[in-house]
This record gives structure tokens, C-alpha cells and sequence, in this order.
């Protein structure tokens, strides 16, 4: 039974991940803040502003997950945010990797999470694939290309097999994204975000959360890989197809771009820009999708956010 160790397990998809490892047979351990080695999973601690890290998570792992990250879609992009999202992705990395080489073991793969950030937040009708360079100079692309580089160095410098899998808008009964937008469409207000001409591009965290538990089985994979789903789908054809899925009316005027830069400042790049991202390199490595549609996406986790309000009625 190998052992996998998550950085950033406690978060949507780390827990999501370490539930379907457990099932398939693994032993799962996190890093965290707090050491609590005997809970159902169990938690070593490590700060990585302190360069401080339980020695013995490391030793223990067979493969390493790297989700760690301060999270980007919540609060405004100020400088000291700015400085804690490349910190708690880049320093996270650069602590474990200077642990690997003070130790005589070294884990058979390091798989670590990236962002479609990496492609830029402008509208376009580029395909981009896993061979085409980070060109724009926005924070998310500067921050992804950051992110990368220091977890390829796991290959570069110490021939651990490494995974990057960048991924898109994550569809879930937990995600606060995906709630953001159910709650107004609930109520008949869901409307497209500025143009509503940009691309969404998603990805299920069921198939996300499979795509990591190939990359783990696998040792064919290596390398950069699109983790989203192979649906190309504008922002307005998102926001009907999820109004159409919830039986609810779809004419609300767009929400203007200066709005959401108003509210979300730097930030709302994320929304109003995007374009269509390959998820071809993946197929090709044998990935099939469980949901390769927005539209059933939609229908599953709506399914159980219903489940989970209907358990939660019951209860109260």
C-alpha cells in the first residue's frame, strides 16, 4: 500500500482526492498547519515561512501531490495577497524539494497542481495546447510560470518523475464559485459576465480529481498536462446551459465588465477573460471523461447540492 502525501489536502480538492485514494487503497497524509497524526488522515505540520517541515511526512511518501495555495478567487488582489499566492505555491515547493535532497529516499512522483492562468486572461480564438509558451504578462500567467518552474525542478534536479496538471474552473457541489453563480440563477437573475464572449473553460472534480489518480498510477505521464474538460463553451452559452439545467428564465441584462473590476479589481481578469485551451494531450494519454459535457457537469453537482440541503431539512 503506497503512500500519498497532499500539500493543501484540507481544500476542495485535496479533500475530494484523498476520499477516492482511501477508497482505491492508498494510505493518505497531509501537511497542515497543525500536527494531528491520529485523525482518519493523518495531518503533519510544516510552515513554509518558517522553513519548517515534519521530516517524517517526506520520508514517509511514496508520491507527493502538491495542492498547497493561498486561494486566488478569494479577496482582492492587494499586494500583500499577490505576495501570498506565489509564496504558498513557490516556497511550498522550494521547502520540499531542499527536504528531498537532505534524505537518502526520494519519492517516486511529484504531482502538483497549476492553473489555465498560465495562457493569459485575454479574449481569443487561440486553441492552446501544453506546447504553446506563457506569453502574457498578467500576474496569473507570471504566477503559473513561477509555479511551474519550481515544481519541474523535482525532474530537473533530482529525476523525480513530475506531473503538472493545469486546471480550469472547478464544477462542484463545494466549490463557492460555482454556488456564486446557482444562488442568482435560482432566483431567475443569472446573466452572463461582461462580454459573455470569453470561454469557460471547467473541468468536474470528479474527472479532475481521476486525473490526478492517473497521474499517480501511471508512470507514462510526465510532464505539463490541460486538466479540463474537452467542451468548448463561451461564458453566456454557460450561464443559459446552467439556467436551462436549473428550469429557470435566462434574460437578465449582462453584468458589466467595469462592475465586476469595480468589485473584484485586478481580480475579475479571471472572469472576463479566456480562451479555448486542448484537452487532447490528456485524451491521448488514455484519460476518458466522465463528464465531457457542462450540462451534465451541471446536473450532477446540482444533484447533490440538492441531496445535501434535503439531508440537511431532515436534520433540522
Amino acid at each position: 500500500m503506497k503512500t500519498i502525501l497532499i500539500t493543501g489536502g484540507s481544500g476542495l480538492i485535496g479533500r475530494k482526492l484523498s476520499r477516492l485514494l482511501v477508497e482505491k487503497g492508498y494510505k493518505v497524509i497531509w501537511l497542515s498547519r497543525e500536527r494531528y497524526v491520529k485523525a482518519d488522515i493523518p495531518r503533519y505540520r510544516w510552515d513554509y515561512r518558517r522553513n519548517e517541515i515534519e521530516k517524517e511526512a517526506v520520508e514517509l511518501a511514496d508520491i507527493i501531490v502538491h495542492l498547497a495555495g493561498s486561494n486566488i478567487g478569494e479577496d482582492s488582489w492587494t499586494r500583500q495577497k499577490k505576495q501570498d499566492i506565489v509564496e504558498s505555491r513557490v516556497q511550498t515547493a522550494q521547502l520540499l524539494l531542499d527536504t528531498i535532497k537532505s534524505m537518502d529516499k526520494r519519492p517516486e512522483a511529484f504531482i502538483s497542481a497549476s492553473a489555465i492562468g498560465y495562457y493569459g486572461l485575454k479574449i481569443t480564438n487561440n486553441l492552446y495546447s501544453e506546447e504553446d509558451p506563457s506569453t502574457e504578462n498578467d500576474f496569473l500567467s507570471r504566477t503559473c510560470r513561477k509555479w511551474e518552474n519550481a515544481a519541474l525542478r523535482f525532474q530537473e534536479e533530482l529525476n523525480i518523475r513530475t506531473v503538472v496538471l493545469r486546471t480550469g474552473f472547478v464544477i462542484s457541489k463545494n466549490s463557492d464559485a460555482f454556488r456564486k453563480m446557482v444562488l442568482p440563477t435560482r432566483f431567475g437573475l443569472g446573466a452572463p459576465i461582461g462580454s459573455g464572449r470569453q470561454y469557460l473553460t471547467w473541468i468536474h472534480i470528479d474527472d479532475l480529481c481521476r486525473m490526478y489518480l492517473k497521474a499517480i498510477e501511471d508512470v507514462d505521464m510526465k510532464g505539463v498536462y490541460n486538466a479540463v474538460s474537452p467542451e468548448f463553451i463561451s461564458n453566456a452559452d454557460f450561464m443559459h446551459t446552467l439556467a436551462n439545467v436549473m428550469k429557470r428564465p435566462f434574460f437578465m441584462p449582462h453584468v458589466p465588465s467595469f462592475l465586476m473590476r469595480l468589485i473584484m479589481g485586478e481580480a475579475a481578469g479571471m472572469i472576463l477573460g479566456g480562451s479555448r485551451i486542448s484537452s487532447r494531450k490528456i485524451q491521448d494519454a488514455g484519460y476518458e471523461f466522465q463528464y465531457d459535457t457542462s450540462e451534465k457537469a451541471m446536473k450532477a453537482s446540482l444533484k447533490a447540492i440538492k441531496e445535501r440541503e434535503n439531508k440537511k431539512r431532515k436534520r433540522n
